[in-house]
């Protein structure tokens, strides 16, 4: 298990068509869109559709707490303001991103390639069922 997890790149155990949102989108917008999707987050993407942003169900109800009853009206670019996008590229071991992801206390991570264009997400879940399905 060691090996593959060093040999196998990102991309491969990744799923390749991410749920995205624009920046403008309400945060109610995003939060239905990943409930009706059963995910956990949804990656920001400007109109060129380079990624800008991660929004976790975690972002959605620490906002929610704090903001009370505008928290639904909030866009997305308030959430991710300031925030510096975390990603991997596809020639990422398994075991690369998982450390990134432990190190930054983080469940997902788009997928980029060289140009930056995003190809992917990984989740913990998928790192998870990849481990499972080689034991």
């Amino acid at each position: 298990m060691t090996n593959e997890l060093d040999e196998v790149k990102v991309i491969a155990v990744a799923s390749k068509n991410p749920q995205k949102v624009s920046p403008d989108m309400p945060l109610s917008k995003a939060a239905d869109k990943m409930l009706r999707e059963k995910i956990h987050s949804v990656i920001v993407v400007d109109k060129s559709g380079k990624p800008v942003g991660v929004v976790s169900s975690w972002d959605v109800v620490k906002t929610t707490f704090i903001s009370s009853d505008k928290a639904k009206d909030i866009p997305i670019s308030k959430l991710i303001e300031g925030q510096k996008l975390l990603f991997v590229y596809n020639e990422m071991s398994v075991r690369d991103a998982l450390n990134l992801m432990v190190d930054k206390n983080v469940r997902s991570l788009p997928i980029l390639d060289m140009e930056e264009n995003l190809e992917g997400i990984v989740t913990l879940y998928d790192i998870a069922t990849f481990i499972r399905e080689k034991l």
